[in-house]
């Protein structure tokens, strides 16, 4: 859409954008109501790149309006029969937008949250699978050896299909346990308590207070992961108790409010991860440096400098 992929480059500079804007968000969205606005107008009174940030922002905004617009003329010029997201919000607008409220103008600010959610979160998903096998060669060479013989064997094609990828019990092993050690989102996940209060593992919570589970903390749990909890092992994956285990996971938050991009933030990384392993080995530059990290709502990774080869199929 944007044309990010064909030039190699941050077209316009919207992702440098997302990143400037983060802590800002991330601050304002974790203060007390009253402190908010003040907040945000504070910030963008005296710094030049919040305000630069914003800019670019509504380039965006203008760019996925200008997508919107753009599907309509393909579907009315009956062009192709694809039924993605926006023809499905075009007819749900044509349908009953009336009788529930869903305007244009809704479509246009659906459109532009869907560029910013779901990049940064796979994004670190994949980058703390592959950084934890780089650190575990054992690990490393045993997945390399499962993708090679799914391979071999016709058990998964090239390029990689979803359905074929969570077959390889090891390589789902691998993604559980990369997203269970640095799950993406590194904040709580808010829930309001009701207005007759609420009672959470003994503790009486009155009513309006927030609370919330934070995946960094529970997935630690070693009455759940085991006193190697805070330890990089695919094989806990295998020894019994994966059911409580996966039921564990906050990755994709949980409940009512689990993430609706979860099947497609999976697919992406069930499919890359195997091609990356099958068609590149990958180390890391320095591996007595360990990478940093930096939580504004999203635990993004940085300093991971990594020497890349690509292989020769077949070859370990």
């Amino acid at each position: 859409m944007f044309g990010f992929m064909h030039e190699y480059r941050d077209i316009g500079g919207y992702m440098r954008a997302i990143d400037s804007l983060l802590p800002t968000f991330t601050i304002g969205g974790t203060l007390p109501s009253y402190l908010t606005k003040l907040y945000f107008l504070s910030t963008v009174i005296v710094s030049p790149s919040v305000r630069g940030a914003l800019g670019a922002v509504r380039q965006i905004e203008e760019a996925s309006k200008t997508a919107v617009e753009r599907r309509k003329q393909e579907l009315a010029a009956e062009k192709d029969n694809r039924h993605d997201i926006i023809r499905k919000m075009l007819e749900i607008n044509a349908d009953r937008g009336e009788k529930i409220n869903f305007t244009s103008q809704d479509i246009y600010v659906e459109s532009h949250s869907s560029i910013f959610a779901g990049a940064d979160t796979t994004a670190v998903a994949i980058n703390s699978i592959l950084y934890h096998l780089m650190r575990n060669p054992a690990a490393y060479e045993k997945l390399t050896a499962e993708v090679d013989a799914a391979v071999t064997n016709g058990t998964i094609s090239m390029p990689v299909a979803y359905a074929e990828a969570i077959k390889l019990p090891y390589l789902r092993a691998c993604i559980n346990e990369g997203m269970r050690l640095h799950p993406s989102v590194g904040l709580t996940m808010p829930r309001v308590v009701p207005a007759e209060g609420a009672t959470i593992s003994g503790f009486h919570f009155a009513p309006e207070y927030r609370v919330g589970m934070n995946g960094a903390v529970v997935q630690y749990d070693t009455d759940i992961f085991g006193p190697d909890a805070d330890v990089f092992d695919p094989e806990r994956w295998s020894k019994g108790g994966a059911t409580r285990m996966e039921r564990t996971m906050l990755v994709f938050g949980a409940g009512a409010r689990t993430c609706i991009g979860k099947n497609i933030s999976l697919s992406e990384i069930y499919k890359l991860v195997p091609q990356l392993v099958r068609n590149f080995r990958f180390r890391l530059a320095d591996p007595a440096k360990e990478w940093r990290t930096r939580n504004y709502w999203f635990n993004k990774q940085t300093n991971i400098f990594v020497y890349v080869e690509e292989r020769k199929l077949g070859s370990a």
